[in-house]
């Protein structure tokens, strides 16, 4: 019951914090890829996370809302009920050059049903027009 409370408490104070970087994300590689990482993991909002992305990620994610958009509509459907626990660390940060930055990090979900998933996390950033997006991004398992 006490790790139940405490795992509610660190979501939801990672829930604000993520909130607070979301209320106008920060143009900054870092900033653009910790909000799409909310939006995509945890909220499970690939529109949201489609306002974030380019290129290839982009593609990826129309992808997934045209194969997700029958179960979306269905009637019943609450998502708040599927959403997973999430944490992640960021492992590591590589520069490539001025205008693009690729994060990798260390994911672990843990499904409602208590199943732990370790994932890893590869995600590029590039400066388009003087603003920062997601141009790709990959999981791979762990």
């Amino acid at each position: 019951m006490k790790i139940s409370r405490l795992k509610t408490k660190i979501t939801l104070l990672s829930s604000l914090f993520l909130l607070l970087i979301s209320c106008g994300h920060r143009n900054s590689p870092e900033g653009v890829a910790e909000e799409f990482l909310f939006r995509y993991f945890i909220e499970l909002n690939q529109r949201g996370a489609l306002e974030l992305s380019t290129g290839l990620a982009t593609d990826k994610l129309n992808k997934e809302i045209e194969l997700t958009q029958n179960i979306r509509m269905l009637p019943n459907l609450d998502l708040a009920q599927h959403k997973p626990f999430l944490d992640y660390e960021l492992v590591n940060r590589q520069n490539r050059g001025e205008n693009s930055v690729t994060f990798f990090y260390d994911v672990t979900i843990e499904s409602k049903n208590g199943e732990d998933y370790k994932r890893e996390l590869i995600l590029t950033t590039i400066l388009l027009n003087d603003e920062w997006k997601v141009n790709n991004f990959d999981t791979f398992l762990k």
